[in-house]
């Protein structure tokens, strides 16, 4: 089951992206955290920016978004007024 979450709920949105981090390098400070999964990462930050990368193509995104985190798919889809993009963890 997904989970959304607006950015303005900081501590959810840490503790969720931790857990979908679970199977690379989750780095997390006050203000940001990022997730390294080898060729693919995940940086999300307090103030709104959101950025990842992979192997032929990168994505960012700032200002007012929302998360959409779903663990058993290994999907974080970044919801905003004009864009949704979907990263998939590598390995699912």
């Amino acid at each position: 089951m997904a989970t959304r979450i607006p950015l303005t709920n900081w501590e959810t949105v840490r503790d969720e992206l931790r857990r979908f981090g679970e199977t690379g390098n989750v780095t997390a400070e006050d203000d940001r955290i990022r997730i390294d999964f080898g060729s693919a990462r995940v940086e999300v930050t307090r103030n709104g920016r959101v950025s990842t990368g992979m192997p032929l193509h990168e994505f960012e995104q700032d200002g007012a978004v929302e998360l959409v985190v779903d663990h058993d798919a290994g999907a974080l889809t970044i919801d905003a007024d004009d864009v949704t993009y979907t990263f998939r963890r590598p390995g699912g």
